[in-house]
Order: structure tokens, then sequence, then C-alpha cells
């Protein structure tokens, strides 16, 4: 497990109109609440694996976001036991990098059922509230980068 890489991840600060950040409940598993993220796939930029993710995860239209910025914040951690079932002998853990995101639209675009559910709920949090939900076990990766986007959600 030591020998094996780091999957390349992007987990994505998305914001709305009123400065608030959307934050998922994981399908599956009730009072898990985490910011939408995934692994990056190859053949497309960074960037793109944003836009393709929190179009995927949130269920709405693609021209509905649009990047604000990479963060200069990263993460990376190794997989606790069991590892998930995607990284068994691929991948040792995940090397997350941030972005900032605008939702453009409205609540009622947002579909999560669209795709393959990741989440099973959602709410737009500040970042007192976005702190206070998240698994703990995640915060600690977003507290940099919620740093780097302070400013903006004034």
């Amino acid at each position: 497990m030591v020998d094996l890489p780091l999957r390349p991840n992007v987990c994505l600060f998305i914001v709305n109109q009123n400065k608030r950040i959307f934050v998922g409940e994981r399908f599956g598993c009730p009072g898990i609440w985490q910011l939408p993220q995934g692994g990056i796939e190859d053949g497309i930029s960074e960037e793109e694996n944003a836009l393709r993710e929190a179009h995927e995860e949130l269920g709405a239209d693609l021209k509905l976001f649009r990047t604000v910025k990479r963060l200069e914040a990263q993460h990376w951690y190794n997989f606790s036991e069991p590892v998930p079932l995607y990284a068994v002998g691929r991948w040792r853990g995940q090397k997350q990098s941030f972005w900032l995101l605008e939702f453009c639209g409205k609540d009622e675009d947002i579909n999560l059922g669209r795709f393959q559910p990741e989440f099973s709920d959602y709410c737009w949090a500040t970042v007192d509230e976005l702190k206070k939900k998240a698994e703990k076990k995640r915060l600690a990766g977003y507290e940099k980068a919620l740093g780097e986007i302070s400013e903006y959600l004034k």
C-alpha cells in the first residue's frame, strides 16, 4: 500500500449568488456532510475536471457553473482501513486541489439524482455552518482553502 500513488482529486467550493457554500449529505451515509469532490480523469484539464464534477454531483447544467479560481491550498491524506473499493491496489490516498466555482442557477436547477447520486440532500451554508456540518476528517483539508476564499465570501 505504501508504494501506491496518491489519487489526484478536485474538491469544490461551489458558491451561490448569496455567497453560501454548497455542502451535501453523502448518499447512503446519513449525517455525513461534505463538499463535492472527485478523481481527476485523464485527457481533460484539472479545471475541466472541476466543472465536470460540479455538473455531475449537483445534476445541474454545465453552463450554470463558472470557475472563479484554483486555490493555492492542497491537501493529501492516506486512506484508512478499510480502503475504499475503487482504490484497492491503485492508490494509497488522495491529493486534493481546491477550486472556487460560482453556481449561477437556482435551486430548482439542481437535480441530485440526475446521474449516479453522490448526495441525498444538500444545503447552502455559511463558513461557520459548513464547519459545524462537515465530517470532521474532511474539515482539516477544508480549513486552509476556507481562509483563501474568505474575502470572496464577503
